[in-house]
């Protein structure tokens, strides 16, 4: 499991990257504001979600600020799937965020 920060993510998706970003945040804290590309899968709803991962595939993971993140990425990278978790979380995103 890789580790980065939130500035290196932002430098990522601007660079351009395959990864898929996941958001583990609540529904309602997905609608008050994410990263356009994010895809909002609740950590509560990941072992239920195994199916929408692919062992072949990256995926970043991120939450509010970087602990419900990091649970995701152990449980996900038990499961086999590539992970990185961002340290910190949307309380530090310093870019544009879709509601």
């Amino acid at each position: 499991m890789k580790h980065i920060t939130i500035d290196a993510l932002q430098d990522t998706l601007q660079t351009g990257t395959d990864a898929h970003i996941i958001d583990v945040r609540t529904p309602e804290e997905f609608a008050e504001g994410h990263i356009k590309s994010a895809i909002n899968i609740p950590l509560n709803t990941i072992p239920n979600q195994l199916s929408q991962f692919n062992s072949e595939d990256e995926y970043i993971i991120l939450c509010k600020r970087g602990g419900r993140a990091l649970q995701a990425a152990e449980y996900l990278y038990k499961e086999g799937i590539n992970i990185t978790v961002v340290d910190q979380g949307m309380d530090d995103w310093k870019g544009e965020i879709t509601k």
